[in-house]
């Protein structure tokens, strides 16, 4: 792989995380006003509605598909979306968004290790502080102080965030897995669809128990989910999660946090303390570090 065509697939990572940590903030809302599967669902509705067209375009590919590729696009949408959601969103309900953005500063660490333990990618020497630096810094962050955590539930609230977290990096694995031969657009439409069967059943008895009417700021919240915050991200993701190693895609994960703390600040007003923001160089020194490792793909 060149190092121009490298630098390509990195901005495509990082601008499908940002993406990503914008759905934080937007899930937050969310999360207060709607059930979870019901949201899920909804949202995956109107992604759907958006890739129809590509659909139409792709539907030689999309029938051509191999069993083996099915289980895998299947997993990525059970793991990337449903369970991503369904525990980011449950955990947003007791977690505020700039901190459950903080705790997604692990990505880098988690997909780096995964991508050794599954895929046999081993990381070198300064990946390992690229690790630590980050594990230090979201933890320290998660310890401190509840930083706007709701009182009651705050262990469990951060340790379903985090469980989204490993859940996006199985999503990250199962792509890598076909991205030779599964084309980005096509992976993302079967992958939509399959997360929606996944969620459907859930989703009827959120709306049958809990009849809700969603305010037009629920509307918006959901239009910008499914269309953007799925759809763009997941196809940005896609397309180039496959072409580097897991320690880049690590790497790029953390614009995740960073984008979901910016908007937390700027848009609910939620405030950081010296704390977080200590906690927050140690993520970002952590990711300059696997970076710079990460130079000579």
């Amino acid at each position: 792989m060149s190092q121009q065509s490298n630098w390509t697939a990195t901005a495509q990572l990082v601008a499908a995380m940002a993406l990503a940590g914008s759905s934080v903030v937007v899930g937050k809302g969310l999360a207060n006003t709607l059930p979870v599967f019901l949201t899920t669902a909804a949202t995956l509705m109107v992604a759907l509605v958006v890739l129809l067209p590509c659909a139409w375009r792709r539907r030689a590919e999309i029938s051509a598909l191999e069993t083996r590729e099915w289980l895998y696009l299947f997993l990525q949408g059970f793991f990337g979306i449903v369970l991503f959601r369904v525990l980011m969103l449950h955990g947003l309900r007791t977690v505020g968004a700039a901190q459950a953005g903080i705790i997604t500063g692990t990505s880098p660490a988690v997909l780096t290790i995964l991508s050794w333990l599954m895929m046999g990618e081993r990381p070198t020497a300064l990946s390992g502080v690229c690790l630590l630096c980050t594990i230090t810094g979201a933890t320290g962050i998660a310890l401190a102080d509840r930083g706007g955590v709701q009182s009651g539930g705050f262990s469990w609230g951060m340790a379903l965030i985090f469980g989204a977290v490993v859940s996006e990096g199985l999503f990250s694995i199962w792509r890598k897995r076909i991205a030779a031969t599964v084309p980005a657009t096509t992976n993302t439409v079967v992958l939509v669809f399959c997360a929606l069967l996944a969620v459907l059943p859930m989703a009827l008895v959120d709306l049958l128990r809990h009849p809700v009417a969603p305010t037009s700021a629920d509307v918006a919240a959901i239009l910008y989910y499914g269309a953007v915050a799925t759809v763009a991200a997941y196809i940005l993701w896609t397309g180039a999660v496959g072409s580097v190693s897991g320690v880049t895609a690590g790497i790029a994960t953390a614009a995740m946090p960073a984008s979901a703390v910016a908007l937390s600040a700027l848009v609910l007003n939620q405030p950081l303390s010296l704390t977080q923001l200590c906690g927050c160089l140690l993520v970002m020194l952590g990711i300059v570090a696997g970076a710079w490792s990460a130079r000579g793909e």
